[in-house]
């Protein structure tokens, strides 16, 4: 109690103290005459971060050059203090006075100062992505698979069959995660993290709001975030990727909604490149701040205008996937993705239910330059998390949804290490239940992580996997459904609907295309009344049911 109300103190204190200054973001005009090139890159990028760029044949440029320590050291003559650097947007956010800012902008190499931080007048941003923790869930009715016992996690890994590539051996061994959040309340001492604590899977921290290496004392949203990769508590939570490695970085200010705090991303997305991450798992969004002078138009989700979107875009042609959470604005006035899920090579993840519903929350595309956005959809309805106090419960939102899927991805690219970043992005897209018809709500929909391994080069191990090839979304149905087939080759494929009698409703067949998975559309069913339903799928060499139910 002692600790959480001197936590309280100490964040009231820095909002009070954040309050009386303004931040301006100083843009530098080149590089030029700076002690770094790109001859030498080991100077300033790890040799984790290099090697990525060899295997994906990616050139080092100037844009990956730190930024000049000259003209910093200029700009903090003049009595203002650095907060971050960006070598991607050349330049550094600083605070000052109005004296201070003037003799900045005299300097030959300044380009321009954009504000990015004024007085808070909240306490709290306006697009905050919300989450909510429900009492602890109970051990019972456990869900054993070969590798892991899931409990109440099973669902949101089964919904994307990710279940399968734990099955084969890829949990996320070598692969590297940087988390980008608001904090990671005590991800040092909670029990759902003992395993990746024990092992040395965290590898290190940093803290862009305060700038110091500090994170686990701040906000816990990142620490639940965190959970739905790397938890481990058998028989409650297993995450996704439960054997990579982590960076932890804070870049947002949970207290106030500025501009800086995408300033802030920039510099951790640039951290995560440099140091070597393989992936980046977001769950932050922007769109309107605390002063509305600085607020983003819908206009402006096309991927090229919010300094988050940029950045991000950036981070992926370094070779980093990164997915981020679409946006928990589904319901309110604006109801669209926010930045930087609006960038084009950005994996925007949208939340559906247990069944493969959207959630009401969860924010709709397109981007504003109509580019499907969302991309993909995981779970992030009843999500199994942790709590603040290490219980084991459930919380609701695209916070939840963009590290389940990105846990999974990371283990897809585990599998195929020779795959760039945008190969990878788009095995998932194909995988997905609407790949063949994407929508603004979930985009191409789930992926599913079998039919991802297929697609880059991956064989089914056994026969009794095959059953994965088939999906049925939604399931509970209304009014129809669809199924996403991956078939091996071009046929043509029977379709059947039968009652719990045995009696055959409906009679078609399609047409599938090898070496993809094929989205089929079922007629209304409408007329059928609740119940029971048993769907056959019949192709040149197997037959596949799937029961199905109608409310």
């Amino acid at each position: 109690m002692l600790k959480r109300l001197s936590f309280l103190i100490m964040l009231l204190f820095a909002g009070l103290s954040q309050a009386q200054h303004t931040k301006y973001f100083i843009q530098f005009t080149d590089k030029l005459n700076s002690p770094y090139n790109i001859g030498t890159p080991s100077d300033f990028l790890s040799q984790k971060a290099i090697d990525r760029r060899t295997r994906q044949h990616i050139a080092v440029i100037d844009n990956d050059i730190p930024v000049n320590p000259n003209y910093v050291a200029a700009v903090e003559n003049t009595g203002a203090v650095i907060f971050a650097k960006s070598k991607w947007m050349n330049g550094v956010v600083v605070q000052c006075d109005s004296t201070q800012l003037q003799n900045i902008l005299t300097l030959s190499f300044v380009r321009n100062a954009k504000m990015v931080n004024r007085q808070a007048n909240s306490v709290g941003g306006k697009n905050k992505f919300k989450t909510s923790n429900t009492a602890p869930l109970a051990a019972g009715n456990l869900l054993r698979i070969q590798s892991y016992d899931y409990g109440s996690s099973f669902n949101q890994i089964h919904l994307m069959n990710g279940e399968y590539l734990h099955n084969a051996g890829f949990k996320g061994e070598g692969m590297t995660i940087a988390v980008l959040d608001g904090g990671f309340y005590s991800v040092d001492v909670l029990t759902p993290f003992d395993s990746i604590n024990a092992a040395g899977q965290i590898l290190g921290t940093w803290d862009f709001v305060a700038n110091d290496n500090s994170v686990y004392e701040d906000i816990t949203h990142g620490m639940s975030v965190l959970s739905c990769i790397a938890g481990n508590v058998s028989g409650q939570l297993v995450g996704t990727a439960p054997h990579a490695n982590f960076w932890l970085l804070r870049s947002e200010d949970a207290a106030t909604e500025n501009l800086i705090e995408e300033y802030n991303w920039v510099s951790a997305a640039e951290y995560a490149d440099s140091v070597g991450a393989d992936l980046i798992s977001s769950s932050l969004g922007y769109s309107t701040f605390d002063d509305s002078l600085m607020d983003h138009t819908y206009a402006d989700m096309n991927g090229d205008v919010c300094p988050s979107s940029i950045g991000a875009d950036i981070a992926a042609s370094k070779g980093l996937l990164v997915l981020v959470s679409a946006g928990n604005s589904g319901q309110n006035p604006w109801h669209y993705i926010s930045a930087p899920s609006d960038a084009d090579s950005v994996l925007s993840v949208a939340a559906v239910d247990e069944f493969g519903y959207k959630a009401n929350f969860s924010s709709w595309g397109p981007a504003s330059d109509g580019a499907i956005k969302p991309n993909v959809a995981a779970k992030g309805k009843n999500t199994t998390i942790s709590n603040f106090d290490g219980s084991i419960g459930q919380g609701n939102g695209t916070s939840f949804a963009c590290p389940v899927l990105a846990g999974a991805a990371a283990c897809l690219w585990q599998a195929h290490p020779l795959k760039t970043n945008m190969e990878v992005f788009h095995a998932i897209e194909e995988s997905a239940n609407y790949y063949n018809n994407p929508g603004d709500s979930l985009g191409y929909g789930i992926p599913n992580f079998m039919v991802a391994d297929l697609l880059l080069g991956g064989t089914v191990l056994n026969l009794d996997a095959e059953d994965n090839l088939l999906s049925v979304f939604p399931n509970p149905f209304q009014q129809s459904f669809e199924i996403s087939y991956y078939s091996s080759l071009t046929q043509t494929i029977q379709l059947e609907v039968i009652n719990e009698l045995g009696q055959n409703l409906m009679n078609s067949s399609a047409e599938v295309i090898g070496g993809k998975a094929n989205t089929i559309t079922f007629p209304s069913l409408s007329s059928l009344q609740n119940g029971v339903y048993f769907v056959r799928v019949v192709s040149k060499s197997k037959s596949f049911l799937r029961k199905v139910v109608k409310i």
